[in-house]
């Protein structure tokens, strides 16, 4: 996965609050970029190439949608996303298998 790795600094992209995002196999970040966040991130290309990149992102835009609905409030749904839910989990943790790191979202699922 080293290979798959491309770290790109910007100033203005993600936007808002959130300073790293993943689109495969880039990670984007702007400013400092923590071992922690850096780790939160890889768990994502894991994520992303376990499901064959696409369908990783339908599903996470379907379940950020359904719980928008559900809470009415963009963060909260972006903090119940199953693949956040597993990466804010697993962040702090410095040796992970790839297979815990790419399949672990299931456990969050409910």
């Amino acid at each position: 996965m080293r290979r798959l790795r491309l770290l790109v600094h910007t100033r203005h992209f993600p936007f808002g609050s959130y300073h790293a995002i993943t689109l495969f196999p880039f990670i984007f970040y702007k400013g400092h970029l923590s071992v922690r966040d850096l780790r939160h991130e890889r768990i994502h290309l894991w994520q992303q190439a376990a499901l064959l990149v696409v369908p990783f992102y339908l599903l996470y835009v379907a379940f950020w949608l359904a719980a928008l609905l559900r809470h009415r409030n963009a963060h909260r749904a972006y903090r119940s996303i199953p693949f956040e839910r597993s990466a804010y989990r697993l962040e702090a943790s410095p040796a992970l298998s790839r297979r815990r790191m790419a399949f672990d979202w299931l456990r969050c699922l409910f």
